[in-house]
Order: structure tokens, then sequence, then C-alpha cells
């Protein structure tokens, strides 16, 4: 599939990967970019089980991160050389010019988390079990 880019509806900004950060937090996605650069470009792969999504920058897979606990819980970071349980997603309609992901064979879909401030904004988690405002995306 082309590379997309990915905005959330709720912010109008677009979802970057963070691969200038360290640690845990290397290459977590944030919608929060008002340009579209290197970094939010990602391909959608979709599967007949479930989807995947690949940052073109690093070639690195996005994942769930369903070992970290409290507010890190689901962050969604492009880290994984090849799908795995956790880079297992799905991409559906939400209606016209609306997306939203959720983890494959389970209801959480994925938020960007607006209520954050500095480096946490716009974080995007799979942690919603409904779609509301920031569970809402375009694909451009």
């Amino acid at each position: 599939m082309p590379c997309r880019r990915t905005m959330s509806l709720a912010n109008n900004k677009f979802v970057s990967a963070e691969f200038g950060w360290s640690g845990s937090n290397g290459g977590m996605l944030r919608a929060r970019a008002t340009q579209v650069g290197p970094w939010e470009r990602f391909e959608i792969c979709q599967g007949t089980l479930y989807d995947t999504i690949r940052s073109t920058y690093m070639s690195k897979y996005v994942t769930a991160e369903l070992g970290y606990t409290g507010g890190n819980k689901g962050m969604l970071r492009a880290r994984a050389s090849s799908p795995g349980a956790w880079e297992q997603l799905r991409v559906i309609s939400c209606g016209t010019g609306c997306v939203a992901i959720r983890r494959a064979n389970v209801q959480t879909y994925v938020s960007a988390e607006l209520g954050n401030t500095g480096d946490r904004y716009g974080m995007l988690r799979a942690r919603s079990s409904a779609i509301g405002p920031w569970e809402k995306f375009r694909l451009q």
C-alpha cells in the first residue's frame, strides 16, 4: 500500500513517530505535527485477519505496548522489525473520511491522548472501549 499520512480529527495534527527519542519512548506515536515530514509517513498493510502499520522512515512496525503499565499502557511505538501479536491492528471505517484503529481481535481502540501535556500530548494509546472524538483519524 502506498505511503499514507494519518491525521487526528480531534486536533487536526498529523501522527508522528518520535525517532529522536531513546529508550522506552523511542518511536512513540503522537498526533502533534502541523506539516508532513519523514516521521509522519506510514504504510498500512491490510490483511485478512489483521492489518499492520509500518513507519517508512525507519522501516519499523507499530506496536501496542501491552506490557507497559499506568498512563503508558497500550502506547503505540514504531519499533518492531517484524509483525507479531502486539503489531496486529485493524484499521476500520467510522464514517466518511474517518477511520478508527483498534487492536485486532480485541475491542480496544487507539486514542490520541489530547488531555496530556508536554511530551505526552497527543500520545497514541490502544486503550478505549468505544470510538469517540479522540479515536477518529483520517488517512491521506
